[in-house]
């Protein structure tokens, strides 16, 4: 078969940006989630923000509904909001026979407000002003290419995972049945039984047809959260994050360290880009879980304010100059606000970051080849296998117990078999698409 044919019917080794930071984090807690499919059990929560909030994202940045009026698109991107925090709601109760204490549907009514506020803001102010002159061509565009070593080779994986996937697949069964058919005309039974085997099928398909089989190709996948086209008629990579601290600079200045290195958005860059679409580079926004309000009016007037000036408080310029102008024209004019409104112009709270990368066609050839390098370094036969203890990453990691155990030569089984699930599938084969951030990765 073609390489895009194994990719066609997902007989891949798939690589994806998770296990990449995974493996580069710790190859001991890599092996456990990835070679052993072990997953902490978790408590479900009632509502999957990220996941919620990205569904209206896809509807708002709708190809289809791009040339509609901003009403009509915000409306039908907070009915698609409300819609799938309803339906998740609707899975948490029916896995608690309809039981739900008073603090968990407060913070599900909490966050839906929360939700409904970020989507006004970001539809009605940010979207307006910063997407102009861009089109979307696509949303939610999932991705799967070959991954090449320096010459252009494709590499291939003879793992235990790609063995089982290849040998229960149709095209990998009836490859195996035509080689054993030729093996039983040509040999005799006899010899396979002097070596303890009633039938050579089993020999040949563990033995002779492994040794011989040329494995499954290793792809790179993912999701891309949208494609966009600017006045140019050049082509953007776009990742959408929400998180509860922005990271970078202000809105505008040149993009931080951090997303220069950015190296999964950069892949996805050269995913497109080995699939023959040129893109230029990408977007990455970031929105805070927050929306401004407006100031709430003091009891009584406080140096020549009727408005509070506390700097806590979550505002913005814009709508804090249009409160104060209407319900307090007064201290306006005579500058009482003056120190204040120039706070939240330079230095007020910020609640979006966008940043807008070039890449050359060289960083996306180097980018390509540290995949390569990655994805060899992990289909390694007899991969050595260590831990990579840090005071911060192992303060967060979910295998802390089993470490501790493994590091003591204790018995470890029981604590996967009470606190970890065994899964069979991917958690990017199940999981819906979020927007959800962890230190704006």
């Amino acid at each position: 078969m073609e390489i895009n044919d194994y990719i066609t019917l997902k007989l891949t080794h798939s690589i994806h940006t998770s296990e990449r930071l995974s493996f580069r984090g710790c190859r001991r807690r890599w092996n456990w989630i990835f070679g052993h499919g072990y997953y902490p059990q978790t408590t479900a929560k009632p509502l999957e923000f990220g996941t919620a909030f990205h569904k209206a994202m896809e509807k708002w940045y709708d190809p289809a509904f791009w040339n509609k009026d901003a009403e009509t698109r915000l409306t039908l991107a907070e009915l698609e909001f409300k819609n799938t925090c309803n339906q998740q709601k609707a899975t948490y109760l029916k896995d608690r026979e309809g039981n739900i204490d008073a603090e968990v549907e407060a913070d599900f009514k909490e966050r839906v407000e929360l939700g409904v506020g970020m989507l006004r803001y970001h539809c009605k102010n940010v979207s307006p002003k910063l997407d102009r002159g861009l089109r979307p061509i696509q949303t939610e565009i999932e991705f799967e290419v070959p991954i090449t070593d320096n010459n252009g080779n494709p590499i291939w994986c003879k793992c235990d995972s790609c063995w089982q996937l290849w040998r229960n697949s149709d095209v990998g069964r009836k490859d195996i049945d035509a080689y054993i058919q030729r093996a039983r005309d040509d040999d005799d039974r006899k010899w396979w039984q002097a070596k303890g085997y009633d039938d050579p099928y089993k020999f040949l398909t563990d033995k002779w047809y492994r040794h011989k089989w040329q494995g499954l190709p290793v792809a790179y996948g993912g999701r891309i959260d949208a494609l966009m086209q600017d006045e140019y008629g050049r082509i953007w990579v776009v990742d959408w994050k929400t998180a509860a601290r922005l990271s970078g600079q202000e809105e505008g200045d040149s993009p931080d360290e951090f997303i220069q290195l950015d190296d999964q958005v950069t892949s996805y860059c050269w995913a497109m880009w080995v699939l023959g679409i040129e893109v230029a580079g990408f977007i990455h926004h970031e929105i805070k879980k927050a929306f401004p309000l407006p100031p709430e009016p003091n009891k009584v007037k406080r140096q020549g304010c009727w408005y509070s000036v506390n700097k806590q408080q979550n505002t913005s310029y814009e709508l804090y100059l249009e409160t104060i102008r209407e319900g307090d024209p007064v201290g306006y004019d005579s500058g009482a606000y003056n120190e204040f409104l120039e706070y939240l112009k330079e230095t007020g709270p910020r609640y979006y970051s966008r940043k807008q990368v070039v890449r050359s066609e060289a960083e996306l050839r180097n980018a390509g080849w540290n995949i390569a390098m990655e994805a060899m370094e992990m289909i390694r036969p007899n991969l050595p296998i260590y831990p990579s203890p840090g005071r911060f990453a192992c303060s967060f990691c979910a295998f802390r117990q089993p470490c501790i155990a493994t590091n003591r030569d204790e018995d470890v089984e029981y604590l996967f078999a009470s606190s970890y699930d065994v899964r069979s599938r991917r958690y990017w084969e199940h999981t819906l698409p979020s927007t959800d951030s962890k230190g704006g990765q």
